[in-house]
């Protein structure tokens, strides 16, 4: 249950976090493409530089470590490139995203099996939840024609939905492994009364 507790406690952040930044993609749409791509070009220069001082810092000059000055210095480029011409950048921008909310479509569909084996009757609803963010980050992923403001717009309302139907599956199977837990430990104690009685 303390495992539980905490997992609950990383999805509830998870998904207010996601339900903030969707908010935000969706008001602030044009603002938030410049930002998201010079955020994410300081970010790899950051990394970049990080490489290079780690090679200059080693005594040593082997292979791996000048592999992670070439890197490096191509890391750096790269997020130099992004901050000085984010309108090219920010074409890719749906397909991130399309892959992030991908991904968390799959762990709802582990939150769902999750509450199959807790004998939840309305699992299906989760399963719905599930497929349907699944569905829009496939979406984004294999069909950004649409002008970026718009695909931008979409993945602050998926963002927004994705967290709510996180907030609901995490509190269904919160609420159940709790039940099944109270009902095993039921069982326990009858079983350790019916004992006593025997002796």
């Amino acid at each position: 249950m303390e495992t539980l507790k905490k997992m609950k406690l990383n999805y509830v952040i998870e998904a207010i976090v996601m339900i903030a930044i969707g908010a935000v993609l969706i008001f602030w749409t044009e603002a938030s493409l410049l930002i998201m791509a010079r955020a994410l070009a300081i970010l790899l220069v950051i990394a970049g530089v990080i490489f290079v001082f780690s090679y200059f810092l080693h005594k040593e000059r082997s292979i791996v470590m000048s592999g992670g000055f070439a890197m490096g210095v191509i890391i750096a480029a790269i997020g130099v490139w992004i901050f000085l011409k984010p309108d090219t950048f920010t074409d890719f921008i749906p397909k991130l995203f399309g892959v992030f909310i991908l991904l968390s479509g799959l762990m709802n569909l582990g939150q769902t099996i999750s509450l199959v084996s807790y004998r939840y009757s309305l699992w299906w609803i989760s399963l719905i939840l599930a497929v349907g963010t699944i569905g829009m980050g496939a979406f984004l992923l294999f069909n950004p024609k649409d002008a970026k403001e718009i695909a931008v717009t979409i993945i602050g309302i998926f963002l927004v939905y994705d967290g709510i139907t996180n907030l609901w599956t995490i509190s269904r199977v919160s609420k159940y492994a709790k039940r099944v837990n109270q009902e095993m430990n039921a069982v326990d104690v009858e079983a350790v009364v019916e004992d006593v009685d025997k002796k």
